[in-house]
């Protein structure tokens, strides 16, 4: 039980890393059928805890497939996507995507809200 007179939880000393787990590309490739080239191909990389990550590059290079792969709204073709030490494909794909906070693209953002507010929208929807 918590002490009602306690006050709120002591912050993470400055320059320590937000708490959670990281996500993790490992090898991640998205093949479509009937295309020759792979819409991503052999993407690594970790995305730790309260890191602000950014994809840039040209209309078709991928970017926004990747982020589908990370939430489950398109399934990689190879390899895997990790959230601390679990495949997201052994995740519920609504359970994850509450857990996950990104803004794709202006089309996927609802305009009265600034970036922020769009990417705090679900987790503040669940508590």
């Amino acid at each position: 039980m918590t002490d009602p007179t306690a006050g709120p939880p002591a912050a993470p000393p400055r320059g320590a890393p937000p708490p959670g787990p990281p996500i993790e590309l490992e090898n991640l490739t998205k093949r479509y059928p009937g295309s020759e080239a792979p819409a991503v191909d052999n993407v690594t990389m970790e995305i730790r805890a309260g890191e602000t990550v950014i994809f840039v590059g040209p209309s078709g290079c991928g970017k926004s497939t990747t982020l589908k792969m990370i939430n489950r709204l398109i399934e990689p073709s190879s390899d895997r996507i990790r959230i601390g030490d679990e495949d997201v494909t052994g995740i519920d794909p609504v359970k994850l995507r509450r857990k996950v906070g990104y803004a794709i693209q202006s089309s996927g953002l609802f305009p009265h809200m600034t970036v922020v507010q769009n990417v705090a929208l679900v987790p503040k929807m669940v508590g």
